[in-house]
């Protein structure tokens, strides 16, 4: 049996950041299970790749500026993300949307994100296409862009071959064991012995927990993205319309990259186009973008992808109850990517000093389902 310190369910960009944080803190002997033939196949080459600050919780704010801060740095020394900061404009055209987006943009200041409020002009003057009537406010963040997602793994892999971390793929986790020494995981390419196991399983997640007896509240919700023809044309910010919640960008190569995200969808494991994602969108989309507004979509184009969702859209990180040396790091609903740096730093600060001492993460603890004492994040996309 293969005996290692910490063994990583999971090789999407969540775990393959805890690994890598594990390594840059001395601790290598560290081994990633991976269910698919290669590393960020699950959910995360699935995303849109956004990243942004502009959250309405401490958690999430504090997550963002920190990851924010290490993509700059990545970019800056492998040129691999290709980050775009092309920031995020919010914006609204109902008082009920203005109230909630200044709430949002004080606590962004009171933290340090250096948001801008804008008027409906200086809206404008971001994103002319955008359709005037009715606008009321907008907040623009010039650190906020997107990235390639399979850039993220790629500079996450590279560096766990440099610290001499190993990964496994096409090694789903099958079954774990607890015994004395820690926990035991039987996978195809044999067993591991571990005396810590990291459960960063993304949309699966819950289904990991459950073999040794945890219930955590991770469920898949799908998502879906659609893509535009256009000419090609200047970046743009990503623009959401909160009153909506129809998001546009338009795409390096050209074109535009659409999304909108049903509230009601339940949960399910389907990556298929739902059929009433085109529809739903198409209604929606020209109330701030009319220069897309009856344009064809060709569904070959869209694709959808598994959001792992909490009742709270808070990600789940911490020590399982009842289960010592069992960490879940999962539940980060659309938000892995561009969380995964400072999801890394927590765990890791956790299994090598004891104490996350980078975040306050008691917000996001385990034990708090049970607990009935949730702290909800409204800006969900």
């Amino acid at each position: 049996m293969r005996r290692v310190e910490v063994a990583v369910v999971g090789g999407g960009v969540i775990g393959l950041s805890v690994a890598r944080e594990l390594g840059r803190r001395g601790l290598a002997d560290v081994l990633v299970l991976e269910r698919e033939a290669a590393v960020g196949q699950g959910s995360s080459s699935r995303a849109n790749g956004g990243v942004r600050a502009q959250f309405t919780t401490r958690p999430n704010i504090e997550f963002s500026l920190r990851s924010i801060e290490e993509f700059e740095r990545l970019e800056r020394e492998t040129g691999l993300l290709g980050f775009h900061q092309t920031g995020y404009l919010l914006l609204t055209g109902t008082e009920e949307g203005e109230r909630a987006l200044r709430a949002s943009f004080e606590l962004q200041r009171e933290l340090g994100v250096g948001v801008e409020w804008l008027s409906p002009g200086e809206v404008l003057e971001w994103a002319p296409f955008l359709r005037p009537d009715g606008l009321r406010a907008g907040t623009f963040h010039a650190r906020d862009g997107f990235l390639d997602p399979h850039g993220v793994v790629r500079a996450y892999a590279a560096e766990l071959r440099r610290l001499g971390i190993e990964v496994w793929t096409g090694a789903p986790v099958q079954r774990i064991e607890r015994g004395a020494g820690g926990y035991r995981l039987s996978t195809p390419r044999g067993a591991v012995g571990a005396s810590w196991v990291v459960d960063a399983a993304g949309a699966w997640a819950a289904e990991v927990a459950a073999m040794v007896g945890v219930e955590v509240p991770v469920a898949p919700v799908r998502r879906n993205l659609a893509f535009v023809r256009d000419d090609p044309g200047p970046l743009t910010p990503m623009c959401v319309d909160l009153d909506t919640g129809v998001l546009a960008r338009r795409e390096v190569s050209a074109g535009w990259v659409l999304a909108y995200s049903d509230p009601s969808d339940p949960p399910g494991w389907d990556t298929s186009l739902d059929p009433a994602f085109l529809p739903a969108l198409a209604e929606r989309v020209g109330n701030r973008f009319p220069h897309l507004e009856g344009r064809p979509i060709d569904p070959r184009q869209c694709w959808a992808g598994l959001y792992p969702e909490t009742p709270d859209h808070h990600a789940v990180i911490g020590e399982a109850p009842g289960a010592p040396g069992f960490m879940l790091c999962a539940g980060f609903g659309g938000h892995g990517v561009m969380h995964s740096p400072a999801a890394g730093i927590a765990v890791a600060e956790l299994i090598c000093e004891g104490a996350c001492t980078s975040f306050d993460l008691h917000p996001l603890r385990p034990s708090r389902f049970e607990e009935g004492d949730l702290v909800v994040e409204a800006a969900v996309f």
